[in-house]
């Protein structure tokens, strides 16, 4: 007797086990309930990460994707359209004399910006095309713009106006300058690349940037002229080593323009094949592993990602991070949750 009841119990239970398995997964449809079943969201960043506004950085959004509507290789439209002569925001501003200031002072080297950049904001998933002319500009031009942005009161005005006008207006008047991308870089485990600026460079030493910074240079070789994915995968090769088969696509999210350095502004986030190791002798041994004295890699959580947009501790114990450490924080975030979209 015992053992029928023994059997019977543990048909009772195999059967209690199916039916809560079947409501957790299936809402209770297999039972015939109405009753909704909540979904878990992923893991959202802390509400004063999600509150931090990037505008109080001085960072202003020009265009952001998202997975609904990403910028790919195939809806990247570029032209290169060499020197362009034409009026800008700080004509007024004693501009052409600081150029030439600069180039007494030696400033020299082949830079590009952006000369024009329209967006096709239609509904329909063929038209997502983004169009970018890049023009070429030289470094004397982008410092000049730079110290007038940042020391001129009245240059500082004059740029923050032609941005209230929105984006099409502003890049038809913005002065030549350049294009930084700022490339977060994971590992094949996911972890989080910060690395600390050298005294060895001439802006923003012993910061601690969220991966790699890397400026366009204006070429107009055959096969050589860099568009935004471009730009990505020098920096990539130039500042770490990584060869295009050492990573997986570069996701770019936001471009915008930077006050701090009065110019433009990209960020995207690529994943390695390599694991942080491998990256780190990679490092070692490029061209410019002279930029940064210090690596770290960081857990890619949500604890992690949200004290780096809040600004928490430097690895060393400071609170030296770049001004655009919780924007690229934020939108390696992002360009994470939109791979699991």
């Amino acid at each position: 007797m015992e053992w029928l009841l023994g059997i019977g119990g543990a048909l009772l239970l195999g059967v209690v086990t199916n039916l809560v398995y079947d409501f957790a997964k299936f809402g209770g449809s297999r039972l015939g309930s109405r009753v909704p079943v909540p979904r878990v969201r992923r893991a959202s960043l802390t509400v004063a990460a999600r509150a931090h506004d990037v505008r109080a950085d001085g960072l202003a959004p020009l265009i952001t994707w998202s997975a609904a509507r990403p910028l790919v290789p195939g809806t990247l439209v570029t032209a290169h359209r060499g020197r362009v002569e034409r009026p800008h925001a700080l004509d007024a501003a004693g501009w052409a004399e600081e150029v030439a200031r600069q180039r007494a002072a030696g400033a020299a080297g082949r830079t590009a910006y952006i000369s024009r950049l329209t967006v096709d904001h239609g509904e329909h998933g063929g038209a997502r095309v983004c169009e970018v002319d890049i023009a070429e500009s030289d470094y004397a031009e982008c410092m000049a713009t730079t110290r007038l942005g940042r020391e001129d009161p009245a240059a500082a005005r004059l740029l923050r106006a032609a941005l209230d006008e929105g984006l099409t207006n502003f890049v038809a008047v913005a002065p030549p300058t350049m294009v930084s991308a700022c490339v977060a870089v994971r590992d094949r485990l996911g972890r989080l690349l910060l690395l600390r600026r050298s005294l060895a460079v001439n802006t923003f030493p012993a910061q601690w940037t969220v991966g790699i910074n890397e400026t366009m240079k204006y070429r107009d070789e055959p096969g050589a002229a860099e568009d935004f994915y471009g730009l990505v995968r020098r920096a990539l090769e130039e500042e770490l080593g990584l060869l295009p088969d050492d990573v997986g696509p570069a996701v770019i999210t936001w471009l915008g323009w930077s006050e701090p350095a009065s110019c433009y502004t990209l960020v995207a986030t690529v994943r390695s094949r390599l694991d942080a190791a491998g990256i780190d002798r990679r490092r070692e041994a490029c061209h410019s592993s002279f930029e940064h004295d210090m690596a770290v890699w960081v857990p890619f959580t949500r604890r992690t990602v949200s004290e780096l947009v809040e600004g928490g501790t430097c690895p060393d114990g400071s609170r030296r991070w770049s001004y655009l450490a919780p924007l690229v924080a934020w939108e390696a975030w992002r360009a994470a949750q939109q791979e699991r979209a």
